[in-house]
């Protein structure tokens, strides 16, 4: 009987997709002759009522239509039902890619990247979530003209 409940309310486990609503707060945080180096932080919105715990974040970063980072983050934090939220990240952007498609140096590319002031960002990839029954796999597809602040160390 206690095995039959439990699969009962399992099986209800019904999880909306949050959605990105945003990428905020992005900040130039390294420049080298390899990489561009952001924090940021991506603004999601939980349509659920209930608290949502997100596990983990895995994101293809591309600039320009050129994949540039891997992003591969867990996280162990909860997501508040019916909320906006920022999920921070890191994404190191390789200059050296960026460079051979417009067929100029590492140097000039960053330097022209570093004086806008913004990129256009495509975020591709899955978050995963939890609402402590079941796990929810959100696609993420994303594109946004982003403006940085520089604080670099």
């Amino acid at each position: 009987m206690y095995f039959s409940l439990l699969l009962f309310f399992s099986s209800c486990s019904n999880i909306t997709s949050p959605s990105i609503k945003n990428i905020k707060n992005a900040k130039l945080t390294g420049l080298n002759t390899k990489t561009l180096d952001f924090d940021l932080d991506l603004e999601l919105f939980n349509p659920n009522n209930k608290a949502l715990q997100v596990k983990s974040l895995k994101l293809t970063a591309l600039i320009e239509g050129v994949e540039l980072d891997a992003v591969d983050q867990n996280y162990d934090t909860k997501m508040l039902g019916k909320s906006t939220f920022l999920l921070p990240m890191n994404v190191g952007l390789s200059l050296k890619e960026l460079a051979k498609k417009d067929g100029t140096d590492i140097m000039s590319k960053g330097l022209r990247i570093y004086n806008s002031g913004a990129i256009d960002l495509t975020l591709h990839g899955v978050l995963t979530l939890s609402d402590g029954v079941s796990d929810k796999v959100v696609n993420i597809d994303h594109t946004q003209n982003i403006s940085f602040s520089k604080n670099i160390k």
